[in-house]
């Protein structure tokens, strides 16, 4: 993080020496509405990928030397921390490392396009400006990715996009550098404002059809765990029995926890609960979902082409070596299991997989016991 971040100040300080920050109307327009762009995802969503602030930030390495592009992309990220303060009332850097890295991300970025474009000065204009789209793009993606497992020291929260959102996106910013290029060239000023109103409306729309998606996907998430809860675990029955997809589900519950809330308190329980997910979520493949039933209870949904019996050998091993330890905590808990086996076949209803499971996992603890 710290190399990006020296790396970035480097070639800012560079560029800045061997060019003039040209001071012009384009330069303010673009400086303001990459800003403004950035505050309407504020009020809809946290997706950073549906802001269009980089197809207008690469605009400016086409008008511009290096040095004013750092200069917009640097004054551009100022304006919407100051907005951000105004208006959501938060600090203004709530934290220095993450701040300069964004800013970082955002000068690299733009250099990295403008290098691309100084490259193939000369050619076509249209493939000028989808290489440096295709580069501003990737620099992006490997900076965020990285910082990602940096914080996370884990590859399972990296940027979930695939190939095709990725080209996507490539394809709509490289659309709307040609449709700013060509305008500003026939009309000037009037040609970027006018692209500007239609950008604006364009972006607004897609955030607010990402915000009822984003809304629909957190109610099916436990808010403590972050791993599925039961309303999606109901979904997810009814689609397999639907369709007779055969599975195997496996029905946790801690053993003894109310011990643990009694003499450690709720907030280090709930503690417990979030490891408890973290090490089961580590443990085995992403296409095992796991889901919080409720309080301690916990879901491990197993597709049946999978070797079953080496699943509940990971949740035996995983039984014996379950500890919390945080500072001078060290808290050994475990849990009992019962486990259901659905072949696809016809009558079984949602109720009855969790009756039965559940019960098993009852008749494991007292035999334990």
């Amino acid at each position: 993080m710290y190399a990006a971040i020296v790396a970035a100040v480097f070639l800012s300080a560079f560029v800045l020496i061997k060019y003039r920050v040209e001071v012009t109307l384009l330069g303010i327009l673009i400086t303001v509405f990459g800003m403004v762009l950035e505050i309407v995802i504020l009020r809809y969503s946290q997706n950073k990928a549906i802001s269009f602030l980089g197809a207008v930030a690469i605009f400016a390495v086409f008008k511009f030397n290096p040095a004013t592009c750092v200069a917009i992309a640097t004054l551009s990220m100022i304006l919407e921390i100051l907005a951000v303060k105004i208006i959501k009332h938060e600090k203004l850097f709530s934290s220095i490392s993450k701040t300069l890295y964004n800013w970082s991300m955002r000068a690299i970025c733009i250099l990295a396009a403008k290098w691309v474009s100084t490259m193939l000065q000369g050619y076509n204009p249209i493939i000028v400006i989808v290489a440096a789209v295709s580069l501003y793009d990737l620099v992006n993606v490997v900076m965020l990715n990285t910082i990602i497992c940096l914080y996370t020291n884990s590859m399972d929260d990296l940027n979930p996009q695939g190939l095709y959102a990725q080209l996507s996106y490539i394809y709509v910013c490289a659309v709307i550098n040609i449709i700013m290029y060509y305008g500003y060239e026939a009309y000037g000023i009037s040609g970027i404002l006018t692209v500007y109103m239609f950008l604006l409306p364009f972006q607004t729309s897609i955030l607010r059809k990402a915000m009822v998606k984003e809304i629909k996907a957190s109610a099916m998430v436990d808010s403590l765990t972050k791993v599925h809860n039961k309303v999606s675990l109901s979904v997810t029955l009814t689609d397999y029995l639907n369709n007779k997809t055969p599975f195997t589900i496996l029905f946790m519950d801690f053993d003894k926890f109310k011990n643990i809330n009694d003499t450690y308190g709720h907030d280090v329980g709930d503690k417990i609960l979030v490891h408890f997910a973290g090490r089961l979520k580590k443990s085995f493949r992403k296409t095992d979902k796991l889901y919080r039933f409720g309080g301690d209870e916990f879901c491990l949904l197993i597709e049946n082409e999978c070797d079953v019996d080496a699943v509940t050998n990971k949740v035996n091993n995983l039984k014996n070596s379950l500890i919390y330890d945080e500072g001078n905590l060290k808290i050994p808990y475990t849990f009992s299991y019962g486990k259901y086996k659905y072949t696809g076949g016809y009558g079984v209803t949602e109720e009855e997989v969790i009756g039965t499971v559940s019960h098993r996992m009852i008749g494991n603890k007292v035999y334990m016991q």
